[in-house]
């Protein structure tokens, strides 16, 4: 069976295609809501300013909002607000910041 030329031209194609639309996909970014110097929430979002009202309008008490790094996939977001929050609860006796519930967020 012979592949007709076109194919790996396509698959080629394809490929490039992929790649852009993973590299425009990173749109998340990971941040972190401070009372002073002290970390009250770990998060991420695609929207930081969004996420910031909606933090203020739910009562959350917090000086500034601090974006961390460059943007991130949605899942590579989500991988190091992960990692953040293990490495806060490593230097703070296994406690998360004020107002993240759980271990991942």
């Amino acid at each position: 069976m012979t592949l007709s030329p076109r194919i790996p031209l396509m698959l080629s194609l394809l490929c490039v295609a992929h790649s852009q639309e993973a590299f425009s996909q990173r749109d998340y970014y990971n941040y972190e809501l401070k009372r002073g110097a002290t970390v009250v929430y770990r998060g991420q979002t695609n929207d930081p300013q969004r996420r910031q009202v909606e933090h203020l309008r739910d009562g959350k008490d917090f000086t500034h909002m601090r974006v961390l790094g460059n943007a991130k996939t949605r899942q590579g977001a989500l991988n190091q607000e992960r990692k953040d929050l293990a490495t806060y609860r490593r230097s703070h006796n296994g406690e998360n910041p004020e107002y993240n519930q759980t271990d991942h967020g």
